[in-house]
């Protein structure tokens, strides 16, 4: 595709994902400017409407994020590590049974073949596992598919069944905005640094997500130590969120509808059973967490890192709970999901 006509189905995309956030904005819908995005991108993808994903200008606004999600953490949170001993043992565990979860149902019931169903089953990233699962032999395609419909799936209903609960609605609970007062010069150069610092240093350190993870482990220690207590302004963040809502909803383009909605099928029964260990997982240990039974149910959600601590920002949860026990998701699976799979096909 010509640079001229990308840029062009670009701003299309990020014009009708503007147009969903504003929508959800107005109907006080949670998460107004991710799930509105993500919601009507993905119905103008199966629509066959010239859209794009806008996953390639998608790292600097994750970057964005990932400093606004480190503005959440103050000194007193350091001290709290040991007590978060039985969410993280929650959050491994939970990991596991989700994962073979997974695996089993898409083995046995959706008849996928075994590389393919082991991926598509891991409750992680979605182009990393279609990556991993790729290198392995397994079908690309429909790792990608079950992915995707799952992440798609659990960040539109979490936020929908919490706020059913909560009542923490669009405009106030959903400010993002976690600093006090307009920013200084030296806040907004303390920020600028912590992204332009934090996303090299995560590649160097071979972290996952290095756009979002770098910049808000970085904004972490500045909030944490006092440098600074400000926050990305809510533009900038809601501008963010309408591309994470694009990325999202444009990587169902070109689809074939069989398998789209063959995988559709298949989530709708396996997303629940996922999201039910989480849940059962989080009540379990809800109570030594000390961030109350929804911080902990989002720290071991099998939705994204952004996502899951977008909703806890949202509903003003403990967001360094939720972050910590994402990031630790994610890296076990990273980790270990591979070389699991390396071990149980050896002969």
């Amino acid at each position: 595709m010509k640079r001229t006509a990308y840029l062009a189905r670009l701003a299309l995309s990020l014009a009708i994902g503007a147009c969903g956030g504003t929508a959800f904005y107005l109907l006080s819908l949670p998460l107004p400017w991710m799930l509105g995005a993500m919601s009507t991108v993905l119905v103008a993808a199966l629509v066959r409407l010239p859209v794009v994903s806008a996953r390639r200008i998608r790292p600097p606004m994750a970057a964005v994020i990932g400093v606004m999600l480190g503005s959440s953490f103050n000194p007193d949170m350091l001290g709290r590590l040991d007590d978060w001993v039985p969410v993280t043992l929650a959050a491994v565990a939970a990991t596991v049974l989700t994962g073979a979860a997974g695996y089993l149902y898409l083995r046995h019931v959706a008849k996928l073949d075994p590389v393919t169903a082991y991926f598509a089953g891991m409750p992680a990233g979605v182009y990393e596992m279609t990556a991993q699962g790729g290198l392995a032999g397994g079908d690309e395609r429909r790792i990608a598919l079950v992915q995707a419909t799952r992440v798609f799936l659990v960040v539109f209903t979490v936020p929908m069944v919490l706020n059913l609960f909560l009542h923490f609605g669009s405009t106030g609970g959903l400010s993002l905005q976690n600093g006090h007062g307009a920013l200084s010069l030296a806040d907004i150069a303390i920020l600028v640094v912590c992204g332009a610092v934090g996303w090299p240093l995560a590649k160097v350190l071979h972290l996952p997500n290095p756009p979002l993870i770098g910049p808000m482990l970085v904004s972490a220690i500045a909030h944490a130590v006092g440098l600074t207590e400000g926050a990305p302004p809510y533009l900038l963040v809601s501008m963010a969120q309408v591309v994470l809502g694009t990325t999202i909803g444009g990587q169902f383009l070109g689809s074939d509808r069989g398998l789209l909605f063959g995988s559709a099928l298949h989530s709708l029964v396996l997303v629940p059973v996922m999201v039910a260990i989480a849940a059962l997982a989080a009540w379990g240990v809800a109570h030594w967490s000390g961030g109350g039974y929804p911080a902990t149910f989002l720290a071991l959600a099998p939705g994204g890192t952004t996502e899951m601590s977008l909703v806890a920002l949202a509903i003003k949860a403990e967001v360094a709970l939720v972050v910590f026990h994402q990031i630790v998701r994610q890296i076990c699976i990273h980790m270990f999901a591979p070389a699991v799979f390396r071990s149980i096909q050896r002969p």
